[in-house]
């Protein structure tokens, strides 16, 4: 595990439009960290040398002693934590997943010590029999910097059949809220096993000294304090949860749910307990229904232990036979487009897909999602002559489901040819009417892949939608819009932005709205009151001083070459975009499934 790779394709979440990057970051991260160090030790070391005060001619000894200790107190409080940008993605009809994009100052010091402690992260990954997801380094530079162990949902599908060979009986379960409710506490439970990790709790005085002594587990567990404590600061020193997103969530959260599977695998090996697990979701596998019960009645007990909770409206138990492929997944996979009569061949494909949606509808956007890639992929490929008709069907489901609007900015981008003045006027209907219906529910994803797709295709935005986007505070979809403001003539009127200036406080590089300040007075896109907002805060003038930028203007999607064989209808990718590109390698044929 490498530390530039965490930063450079480990950082900001993967649903974010394209002009979002980390790539300065990762490629500078090797001197910031250093340099950050020696500015933290100037400022705290009180004995040092280089300390940043020096003492005023006639001042007494325990006056600068004094005027020191309140220096060191202020930078302490200044940079000890930080709040992540929050950027929510649809989960389902009404709920929201809410990503986060840490503060670079402390993702990186997090990211630092896990990549330290790697070797005993994979110890307790290796612990797991049950796992299917724990992270893999990848060392592919267009996939993200770690890949699950199973490497798709297919690939997932047939561990579990393999798995539950010789039982009659399937729990499946998930945990209630994983990663927002994962105690940060238990980074060291997870690392060394809650007893002896309580045992060393208790001799936090003399870790020091049993350090010195070789015991390693001790470092260990001093190591777990620190990447808890680096947890904390990425979330304004909150010890429920982690930030979900970056690749950091999944690496510790898959820390926690090993040691939960080891233990899990000791408590019922006498039944012969069989069980798979991907990220929260556990398959348990039994011969009764009566050990189905006390498997389910172990798991939360040991869960508890870890303050955790089994989703108890998900737990479901079926005994063989019964179908494990989702209907929708195996009906459109099968489904054929008539090349001599693609536009009804295109009415009867929407039509199942609207209709499997109805039937379906807690999660839409799995269906739309799934069904939409074989366009995006150019499995399927749209002559002129059905353009018109397939552009009204994928406006249509754009609008029920907004969530596929990174799909859908792809495909239009790949048919960009076909698009005309009545194209562009049904574009900008959507567009608008997804901002102003999205703003007031704070649908970050919605909103600013609209922004996006209006910048790509040169759409113009009312007055009106960008008041609305301005009020939202969104920092992703405010970028975005100050882009279109300062570089095209797409926004209309005179949208009010002095708003946002006016929050370009001393405190907001710390708050979340760290990227929106950064980026827009680095860019000279807002103009704070304090005009040396960026310099006063020594961790951003390093970057500042560097030319560190997390937001490319000139960045955009790249379309998928044509499938010559599109008769064949090839799944959707379960894989990670590029980091550079946003392109998403199609699966093979056998790469079956979404989740």
């Amino acid at each position: 595990m490498i530390l530039s790779d965490i930063i450079k394709r480990g950082y900001f979440p993967k649903e974010l439009p394209p002009p979002f990057n980390t790539i300065l970051l990762a490629n500078h991260i090797g001197a910031i960290l250093p340099n950050w160090r020696t500015v933290v030790e100037n400022n705290t070391d009180m004995s040092s040398v280089a300390f940043v005060l020096t003492q005023i001619a006639g001042e007494l000894d325990a006056d600068f002693k004094r005027r020191k200790k309140l220096h060191r107190e202020s930078f302490i409080s200044k940079y000890n934590s930080s709040k992540g940008c929050v950027f929510s993605i649809s989960k389902g009809k009404l709920s929201r997943r809410f990503l986060q994009i840490p503060n670079p100052m402390h993702f990186a010091l997090l990211s630092e010590k896990i990549v330290a402690k790697w070797g005993d992260f994979e110890n307790v990954f290796a612990l797991s029999l049950y796992s299917k997801s724990y992270p893999v380094p990848d060392t592919s530079p267009t996939k993200r910097s770690v890949s699950t162990f199973s490497k798709s949902v297919a690939d997932f599908r047939t561990n579990r059949l393999q798995t539950s060979f010789g039982k009659i009986i399937e729990v499946s379960v998930d945990i209630s809220k994983f990663y927002p409710t994962i105690y940060t506490h238990s980074i060291a439970w997870a690392l060394l096993g809650k007893d002896k990790a309580k045992v060393y709790f208790k001799q936090k005085d003399n870790l020091q000294t049993l350090i010195a002594a070789g015991d390693a587990d001790a470092a260990l567990y001093k190591s777990a304090e620190e990447i808890d404590t680096a947890i904390r600061s990425c979330q304004e020193r909150q010890s429920i949860g982690i930030p979900i997103g970056p690749d950091t969530s999944h690496i510790l959260a898959e820390l926690v749910a090993c040691r939960i599977d080891s233990i899990l695998k000791a408590k019922f090996d006498s039944i012969g307990l069989k069980a798979c697990r991907y990220y929260d979701d556990y398959y348990l596998y039994v011969s009764t229904r009566d050990e189905a019960d006390k498997v389910l009645k172990g798991l939360q007990l040991i869960l508890t232990d870890f303050q955790l909770e089994i989703n108890e409206s998900k737990v479901t138990i079926k005994e063989f036979p019964f179908a494990f492929e989702d209907e929708f997944t195996t009906t459109l996979l099968q489904f054929e487009f008539k090349k001599t009569n693609l536009v009804n061949s295109l009415k009867h494909y929407f039509s199942l897909i609207w209709g499997f949606v109805e039937k379906n509808s807690k999660r839409p956007d799995w269906v739309f999602k799934y069904s939409l890639r074989i366009f995006e992929f150019r499995t399927i490929n749209i002559p002129r002559n059905s353009w018109k008709l397939f552009e009204d069907l994928l406006f249509k489901t754009a609008l029920i489901e907004p969530s596929v609007l990174d799909i859908v900015a792809r495909i239009l981008l790949t048919y960009n040819s076909y698009l005309d003045a009545i194209s562009k006027s049904k574009l900008k209907n959507l567009i608008n009417s997804i901002i102003n219906d999205h703003c007031p529910l704070n649908h970050n994803f919605e909103v600013a892949w609209a922004l996006w797709i209006a910048k790509t295709f040169n759409i113009e935005i009312d007055e009106n939608s960008a008041n609305k986007i301005i009020d939202t505070k969104d920092s992703i979809a405010n970028l975005i819009l100050l882009d279109l403001i300062n570089t095209t003539g797409l926004v209309q009127g005179h949208p009010h932005i002095n708003i946002l200036a006016t929050e370009l406080k001393d405190d907001i590089l710390f708050s979340e709205s760290w990227l929106l300040a950064y980026e827009s007075v680095k860019k000279g896109w807002l103009a704070p009151a304090n005009p040396n907002l960026l310099n006063e805060n020594l961790f951003f003038k390093l970057l500042q001083d560097l030319d560190i930028e997390f937001y490319n203007p000139t960045s955009q999607l790249t379309p998928h070459i044509a499938n010559r064989q599109s008769s064949i209808v090839i799944p959707p990718t379960n894989r990670q975009p590029d980091i550079n590109t946003g392109i998403v390698a199609p699966n093979t044929p056998e790469d079956i499934g979404f989740y």
